[in-house]
């Protein structure tokens, strides 16, 4: 009879523990085009997105349960094929709970802490990229229409540098108080290019080792090695690629030779790269004389498209490329994360500024050889 009682005692221990673990996912899909179609709880894997279960949208429901032993990143997925217009997808945190998802103009998961945190850091972010948005087009329609002044340009512009201060702060406080779950680290993932050097390193400290090791994170890390062995005060790292008839060149047959030296990444195909031109072209004719020199490196892919934004755009300094796109090893090298970018470089190749444009290029050349 002991025995039956001790057995009866952990079979209900266990069931208890396995109650305890259970998770269910209960959503609905506003309208009446999905019923009856298929809805996903994915997987993210290193190549794709892996289906873990399937249901079946009845009278605008649907439902998933299971058990959840560890908390795990999962995607609810509706058919994309139906209204490709709609967001169609959205993270949970699989967890021990009840979560409800809703998927109308907005997609909302809602029944544990962290899936909360994360529907209302998505409800501010949709605020402040819809304002951002606004912005750009209440600049467009006013430029379009002639009615544009620089109050106007410098309101909007400041209106468009507060909000998204706003939406880096919001993105990168939300990673911060989450980056122990996986869905810290999944918005870590996806953004950390919007976030300084020193706010990427702060929130690595707080990761765990394992999230560290990932090969996305591992590129992320290396680029931040990358930028500090390219940033002001550090000599400059060299490079060697061809010019236009095929020739091997290096930065180093230029840098730290005694003249001051821009190095400009640029390419044929990127409208700011040749909206910005004519002041490098301008900076060059008016120091060149002084020993200033520019060393131009194009992330073109065509070497014929390439040649003929060279012609085009009047630069008539070196010139080198590999023609690899953003594939190129100098974007990482260099830590490039757009386009235009430039590195000046003093006398002994030691990096002294980047992205100098405009007047702030003619003012620095000035002060450097006046």
């Amino acid at each position: 009879m002991r025995k039956l009682v001790y057995l009866f005692i952990a079979v209900g221990a266990l069931l208890s523990c396995q109650n305890n673990n259970k998770y269910t996912i209960k959503g609905t899909v506003a309208g009446d085009a999905y019923e009856g179609t298929n809805v996903y709880l994915q997987q993210m894997t290193e190549n794709a997105m892996v289906a873990t279960d399937t249901a079946i949208i009845q009278n605008g429901a649907f439902s998933f349960s299971g058990m959840a032993d560890t908390t795990g990143l999962r995607f609810i997925a509706l058919d994309e094929t139906v209204n490709p217009q709609q967001e169609s997808r959205i993270p949970v945190l699989v967890e021990p709970g009840k979560l409800e998802v809703t998927f109308d103009t907005v997609v909302t998961v809602k029944g544990t802490k962290i899936n909360d945190a994360y529907t209302n850091f998505r409800l501010q972010q949709r605020e402040l990229v819809q304002n951002i948005r606004g912005i750009i087009g209440q600049f467009n329609s006013e430029n379009a229409a002639g009615t544009m002044t620089e109050e106007r340009d410098a309101e909007l512009q400041q209106s468009y540098e507060e909000i998204s201060k706003q939406l880096t702060d919001l993105n990168f406080n939300f990673i911060k108080d989450n980056i122990d779950n996986k869905l810290g680290e999944f918005v870590f993932q996806n953004s950390s290019s919007m976030f300084e050097a020193e706010q990427q390193k702060e929130i690595l400290d707080l990761a765990s080792e394992e999230f560290k090791s990932t090969e996305r994170i591992q590129r992320v890390i290396k680029r931040l090695e990358n930028l500090e062995n390219v940033a002001v005060g550090k000599k400059f790292v060299d490079f060697t690629l061809k010019d236009t008839e095929g020739n091997d060149i290096s930065l180093s047959d230029y840098a730290g030779k005694g003249n001051y030296v821009l190095v400009d990444f640029w390419a044929a195909w990127c409208g700011p790269c040749r909206q910005e031109m004519p002041n490098v072209v301008a900076a060059y004719d008016k120091y060149k004389a002084k020993g200033f020199e520019v060393v131009g490196v194009s992330l073109d892919q065509e070497h014929d498209r390439w040649v003929q934004g060279i012609k085009d755009l009047n630069m008539t300094w070196p010139q080198m490329s590999d023609l690899q796109y953003w594939d190129s090893p100098i974007v990482d090298l260099y830590a490039i994360q757009g386009i235009p970018h430039t590195v000046l470089l003093d006398k002994e190749g030691k990096i002294i500024e980047k992205n100098l444009r405009g007047e702030a290029l003619d003012a620095k050349l000035a002060e450097l050889m006046p």
